[in-house]
């Protein structure tokens, strides 16, 4: 039997799988021969899959997701990748933009939706050709989980594309995912929201009748971190951080928000950090639509090959990386990661598959 090609792992949990549970026979289906397909339950069955990938030589994986599907994906590969010494060549991981934003897509070219996506791969592959290869910088976050965490004294070592550390990008997704609505319009809604509800915090405005969830909404979004912060061994002379964010790659957000343009190239990191305030930050909305550096007064913004940040006054850290939230750290050393090999794909440049 020749060897396969194509390993596929998707979620049966996830929402397109639980209102269509009959997509993984034609997952299969479409594989055929071509490789493997695996469900997992939770993430802690990741382990399992990537190891039965890397002991039959699968050169292209597939993440059946979004940007969390590769987020978990890329990190459990390379943290196995590390125990077996080196010894197995990395895969290329293909997202399926199945997410809500899927930056990692939309910065590599793969276009197209999860089924068609994974045809299109099958297609080419059966054709003969071999898929586009895109490599990309990611980021590596290391840490130490606090006394109040779930794991006091554990450390934490995760990789990812964009990263924001505390303040007004992480509390974003706090209530993004928290809304009904999780597109285009949800972004919207949220940011919006969010303004509104801090405009109506000025001393001239508070008289003003609303719902209280309305009037709270933003409360803790605009709360600041007491921390210490170095940008490539120099301290910032900030105490509190309204806005702590990285990126290794230059993102996209569903065509809203364009942010970290210095890591467009590669290389290095884009670093913000800063206590903006509420008015900074709608007078510089623009901005961030279009992909420009902020205009703050305490506010650092720039390239960059590491941070550390060490939260202050018995706070913690609880980081959002590629949108997964985690909890409970004291202290965060941000550096580059290792280069991750994207498949890129086309669902409208693909052979048309006959098997």
């Amino acid at each position: 039997m020749a060897r396969p090609l194509v390993g596929v792992i998707t979620n049966p949990n996830s929402k397109k799988n639980r209102l269509n549970p009959a997509r993984y026979e034609a997952m299969r289906e479409t594989v055929g021969d071509l490789g493997i397909v695996r469900r997992t339950q939770d993430t802690a069955e990741i382990a399992g899959v990537v190891r039965a990938f890397l002991d039959a030589g699968i050169p292209y994986w597939v993440a059946d997701g979004g940007d969390g599907a590769f987020h978990w994906l890329t990190n459990v590969a390379q943290q196995v990748l590390a125990e077996r010494g080196g010894k197995d060549t990395a895969p290329a991981i293909m997202p399926t933009n199945a997410g809500t934003i899927d930056f990692v897509g939309r910065k590599c070219g793969v276009i197209g939706d999860s089924d068609g996506l994974l045809r299109a791969l099958c297609a080419t592959l059966r054709a003969g050709q071999q898929p586009g290869i895109c490599t990309i910088d990611s980021l590596r976050v290391r840490g130490v989980y606090g006394p109040d965490s779930d794991w006091p004294g554990r450390t934490f070592d995760k990789l990812g594309f964009a990263l924001a550390l505390a303040g007004i990008g992480q509390r974003f997704f706090d209530k993004f995912y928290a809304h009904e609505n999780q597109g285009v319009t949800g972004i919207l809604e949220v940011v919006g929201g969010i303004l509104f509800s801090a405009t109506m915090q000025a001393p001239g405005l508070r008289k003003v009748p609303l719902p209280v969830e309305l009037r709270h909404y933003s409360d803790t979004v605009f709360e600041p971190l007491p921390a210490d912060v170095w940008i490539d061994g120099e301290k910032l002379p900030m105490r509190d951080y309204r806005a702590i964010n990285v990126g290794s790659i230059d993102l996209n957000l569903a065509g809203v928000f364009r942010i970290f343009p210095f890591a467009r190239e590669g290389g290095v990191l884009h670093v913000m950090a800063g206590d903006p305030s509420v008015n900074e930050v709608i007078r510089n909305l623009p901005r961030l639509a279009s992909g420009r550096k902020m205009v703050m007064e305490t506010f650092v913004e720039r390239a960059a090959q590491s941070l550390r940040v060490v939260a202050r006054d018995g706070k913690r850290i609880d980081p959002c990386i590629d949108g997964e939230l985690f909890y409970g750290l004291t202290e965060a050393d941000v550096t580059l990661g290792p280069p991750v090999r994207v498949v890129q794909m086309n669902v409208h440049h693909a052979p048309t598959d006959r098997a």
